[in-house]
Parts: C-alpha cells; structure tokens; sequence
C-alpha cells in the first residue's frame, strides 16, 4: 500500500471537491512473561483504573504466564550462493509448563530453491480514476448499488474515520471500532474510536505513519505499530485508557523513503506474546544508501514475522524473506498466515503459511538484468508460497474467520483485502488455506465483496459478523449472513460475479467457480448453532 500513499493524499484533497456515551474501562494488570529487565525501555507500571467486578472480568485472558521456552538469536545476514543453515540455537530458559506457550506452527517444507519473481506481460498497471469514478464520500445509495457480495450475504453502512483508515481493531471490552487513521491527507496520524452509532472521537497521541493496532486479550490495552517522526526507525507503543502512549520499542527497522516498509499488522497469539509483520528497509532488494551494504545483507530484525514480548520490549524474529508483511492472522489450531506485499515494480505480492524458523527467499528471489533473462535459483531451503497474488494486488489486512454467523464453511478459513487498482484488486476475497487447488496455476480466488475504492482491512465482530475498511473516505462497512441470523434470507440478495475480473469490477454476470474451489454457495448451518 506504501506505493500509492503520496497519491491517496492528493485523492483525498481531490474528493473533498465533490459534491458516545463514555464506556468505563478497566485496564487489567498484564501478567510478567520474562524475568529479564526489559531490553529496550523501562517497563510501565500498570495501575488498575478500577477494581475489576465479577461482570468485568473477562473469562479467559491470554496474557502469558510462562517465560518462552525458547531464545532465537538471528544471524546477521545469509549468503546466496550457500545452503541456508539456520545458526540459532534454542536454549531453554525455564522447566516448560504443562500446557506450552508456544504457538503450533507448521515445520519448513522441503529444501528447495527460491522461486523467481518475474513480472507478467499481461500485468495491468495501476488503475487511474477521479471522483466522478465512485460516488463521493455521503452517497451511501451509491454505494449500496455499487457494493456486490455473494448470495445470502448482504452489507451495511457502520460509520466514517474521518480521515484514511489503515487498520481496524475490535476492543475486547467495549466493543467499538478502533482504527489508526492517517489525518488531514498527511502521515500524521492518531488512534480513532468509533461507536455504535458510527460518531467517532479521537482515542491516542499523534504518532507518525500508524498502522498495526492489537488489543492484549481481555484488555483495554492497545498496541500500536508506528514510526519515528524523523523516520529513523520503528515504534511500537502502548495506549493506555486515558489515549496517553508509552514506547514499548523505539528501535525497529524501517523505513523505506517517506513511506514505505515498516512495523506494520500486529496479533496477539494463543501463547500471549504479541506477532508483528515487518518490512525490509529496501524496495529492489538494495540498501536506499547503496553504500551501505550489499545487497543481499538483511539486518537480524527486518523482512519478517517478530515475536515480542508485550511488557519487556524481548523481540525474536521467528520467520524471515518477506519484503513486506503487511497483516497476520492465527487459526483456531495456532498457525499463522500472512499477506506480503511485493516490490513497487510489481512482483512478490503473496499470501505465505508462516512456519518458525522458515525463509522465503527475500531479497535472493529478486532477478537482476534484463526482464527476459531466466531467474538464477539459489541454494536456500525457501518456503513456498501459499499462493502468489497477480502483480499490483497489494494485499493488506487478512483474518482468519472464526464466528459463529457465517456458514460452517467458512469456518477457519481466510478473508483478505486486496488494495490496490488492478484488476483482482479492490476487493475483499475469500480463500481456504486448506484447499488442493491451491497448487493449480488455474486457481481463482473466490470474490467475497467487491466496489470499493482501496479496501485495507477486515476483521470479524464479536457478533460473527465482518467489518471493511475502505481507507481513501474512512468509510466501515458491516457484512452479515442471513439478517444476521446465520440463517439465509427469505428474499433474493445481491448477486456476485465469480468469473476472472474485467475492467469492469461492478460486472454482475454470474459465472460458476471451478468444481475443485469450495463454493461460498453452501447449505450448511452455521458453526455454533
């Protein structure tokens, strides 16, 4: 998303042509993970600011309660023209628990080259549009008639941030929408809340360039992804109740040029620490200072997955050879998945499976020379896409579906925002990480809703229902299944294509899916009825 941001700000000016009660909070006192004095800043004290009743306490907070089994220290960097040894050393800190904290992930696949990335001809460049191309910002009827999602589904206006939404959270605790939101067309940016009712106020501090924002379970207390203001390095702060932020870490690698790869999409995990995506300090697999370093040296904390310690600042990089993962998401059984967003040239978009300790082969996939010389394959063992995106896609928020609303199919599996102006893009699709069909070159994904503008985020409500962010007007949509019932409508819905997008994304000729695609056309009941 990072590539068209400088053209989002003028857009929003562009677009501005055209024609709560107070919720108490309870801040919970987190649980110590290590017994190590913190590594980068002092830790805060947590001051409860009431005492919890029985109707406050949640039922089950995933704070930690045992120190990681484990320490990874990176390498500091990987060398192409040799097998990938991973040189890391886990040394066991304390007797493990019982129940171990740490996450089920899958081990890496079989040893094999990285693949090339290789720009296709057939590859649309970025679509241009003006306001006049969508309808402005208060036409909610144009909207509604723009807006397709599949049958039985049907969508609805929650609200407007008033500026560009990047990433959207639900507070655990209250259950409003909260948003980093870019303001004013500018990378200055605060936390944002929103209430039922769609009103929104301003919830943080300014901080520069926000993104991520992950509540610690059964909390009001908020992580927040950022950056320096003089673009340094990397943030990731605590918001406490009262909007004030405290930095947790101050140093993390970043940025490329104005905007660009950074601390991005965070998740807390069923083990209670908290799992940051994080970019490479380069686009074209070269340091923005050439003299700096080559190019195939990676610092030992960037292009990769983190695993960190929420209340010590203690952070490990357990995945590594992604340029820019933008979003993550955990299955019911503790796997991560992740969006990776690809050069500004336009190769390496992805969605990738996150196994510990796996590479996937950022910057040695990058071809070098002409366009039409043949990728040089490398001797890392590389993880394989779980699906690589067509060219331009940008995808960015990604969750995994986990209430009890929707079809029991869908249960467990992934709903992903495609960002940019491509043909597959603008839209939020629908894909099952369990799928065979996977591995076909003739794999579609399964469109879930399309007509929006620039779609950056999607999370599922405490409901089971789905909330979108579209970033250029800030606008929150909700979708439902059945009347939000879980049982299908009486009458007919709005009809979704599923054949291969056109230049025409608001198509509505209806077209089946292949027979090896699990259909979003289900009988099923719904989970949890």
């Amino acid at each position: 998303m990072h590539r068209f941001l400088p053209a989002i700000v003028l857009i929003v000016f562009l677009i501005a042509a055209c024609d709560s009660p107070e919720v108490e909070r309870v801040t919970l006192a987190p649980t110590q993970i290590g017994s190590g004095a913190p590594v980068y800043t002092a830790t805060p004290t947590f001051t409860p600011s009431a005492t919890p009743t029985a109707s406050d306490t949640p039922t089950a907070t995933l704070t930690p309660t045992d120190t990681p089994t484990a320490t990874v220290t990176p390498t500091a960097s990987h060398t192409p023209t040799a097998t990938f040894t991973p040189t890391a050393t886990f040394t066991p800190t304390s007797t493990p628990s019982a129940t171990p904290p740490l996450v089920t992930l899958t081990p890496v696949g079989e040893a094999q080259g990285p693949r090339g990335v290789v720009a296709s001809a057939a590859v649309m460049g970025n679509t241009d549009w003006s306001c006049g191309d969508f309808p402005c910002e208060d036409d909610l009827d144009g909207w509604a008639s723009r807006i397709k999602v599949p049958p039985g589904f049907d969508f609805s206006f929650v609200g407007r941030f008033p500026g560009q939404v990047m990433q959207i959270a639900i507070g655990p605790l209250d259950g409003r929408v909260y948003a980093t939101v870019l303001e004013q067309g500018t990378l200055a940016g605060a936390v944002y809340v929103m209430d039922a009712d769609g009103s929104t106020e301003r919830y943080s501090d300014t901080l520069s360039l926000p993104i991520g924002l992950a509540f610690q379970p059964g909390t009001d207390v908020l992580y927040v992804s950022a950056r320096n203001d003089d673009n340094s390095s990397g943030l990731l702060v605590r918001v406490e109740s009262d909007g004030q932020t405290d930095t947790v870490i101050d140093d993390l690698p970043c940025c490329y040029l104005d905007v660009g790869n950074q601390p991005n999409g965070m998740v807390f995990g069923p083990d209670g620490w908290l799992y940051m995506g994080i970019g490479a300090v380069t686009d074209h697999a070269e340091s923005s200072d050439p003299s700096s370093r080559p190019f195939d040296e990676v610092g030992p904390l960037e292009a990769g997955i983190l695993r960190i310690n929420p209340h010590t600042g203690d952070v490990e990089r357990i995945a590594e050879g992604l340029h820019n993962p933008y979003d993550l998401a955990f299955t019911a059984d503790g796997q991560i998945y992740a969006t990776d967003q690809g050069l500004v040239t336009g190769p390496g978009d992805r969605i990738v499976r996150v196994s510990e300790g796996g590479h996937y082969g950022w910057p040695f996939y990058r071809v070098r020379g002409c366009a039409d010389c043949p990728p040089t394959r490398g001797q890392l063992d590389v993880v394989p896409d779980l699906l690589t995106l067509p060219d331009y896609t940008l995808p960015s928020g990604i969750t995994v579906y986990h209430g009890a609303m929707f079809p029991s199919d869908m249960d467990d599996t992934l709903l992903i925002a495609l960002w940019n102006g491509t043909d597959w893009g603008q839209r939020i699709v629908w894909m099952d990480p369990e799928d065979p069909a996977l591995s076909s070159e003739d794999y579609i994904l399964q469109p879930f809703m399309s007509g929006l503008i620039r779609p950056s985020d999607v999370i599922v409500d405490q409901d089971g229902s789905v909330l979108v962010s579209d970033s250029v007007y800030g606008h929150i949509w909700r979708v439902t299944y059945g009347n939000g019932t879980g049982q299908p409508a009486a009458q007919e819905t709005r009809q979704f294509s599923f054949e291969a997008p056109t230049e025409d994304v608001a198509s509505t000729e209806e077209v089946q899916p292949s027979a090896t695609a699990r259909s979003l056309f289900v009988t099923s009941t719904p989970s949890g009825n």
